[in-house]
């Protein structure tokens, strides 16, 4: 009975994890780039490690990993009252990220595919090293 119910517990645990992140709109990578040329363009972030980074992201993308969450909270909070645009290699680390910020109020979106569907569509990259 006791693993019946640490079972229901988990199960319930990831079923309202998943439904914050469901508020989280997609954008697709042909919408980022119109937004981007407009007035009032998102504010992009890459999640990924520093060296994924460097290899090659967006342009015009902030790289905050996911797991410094609370290391950036004031460069976060400077980017409060924009859309971000979150986006990580395949979509797992994008989520938490996107999760967290959630809860503290921010406005989000999810670039659909992730950046290896960005590399995959042969979208421009910009590399820093």
């Amino acid at each position: 009975m006791k693993q019946l119910i640490n079972f229901f517990c988990v199960g319930l645990l990831i079923s309202v994890s998943h439904l914050a992140c469901a508020n989280v709109v997609s954008i697709s990578a042909n919408e980022l780039i119109i937004n981007q040329m407009s007035d009032v363009a998102f504010k992009i972030i890459d999640v990924r490690t520093p060296e994924e980074f460097a290899a090659g992201h967006i342009k015009g993308a902030i790289n905050i990993p996911y797991d410094q969450i609370e290391a950036q909270t004031a460069l976060l909070q400077s980017l409060k009252p924009y859309t971000l645009v979150v986006y990580c290699r395949s979509g797992r680390r994008a989520r938490i990220f996107e999760d967290v910020l959630y809860k503290r109020g921010f406005n989000l979106q999810h670039l659909e595919g992730d950046f290896l569907a960005w590399k995959a569509a042969q979208l421009p990259l910009i590399r820093s090293n």
